[in-house]
């Protein structure tokens, strides 16, 4: 796996597990620090996936 795909699967983790201690501290689902983790975990999401699909599978010889 490339490099750059390693590192953002590795900072969707630490994000969505801060997330989900975020909403199990009985947060509002509207609290700022919620939001901001949330819109921040879809850019790295959505660069993710632009990055899979833009790598071509390997010939398999």
């Amino acid at each position: 796996m490339e490099l750059n795909m390693l590192l953002l699967r590795e900072k969707i983790e630490r994000l969505r597990n801060l997330l989900y201690n975020l909403i199990g501290s009985n947060k509002q689902l509207t609290d700022k620090t919620i939001v901001d983790c949330s819109q921040e975990l879809d850019k790295l999401l959505t660069e993710y996936e632009r990055h899979k699909n833009n790598i071509s599978p390997q010939d398999a010889a």
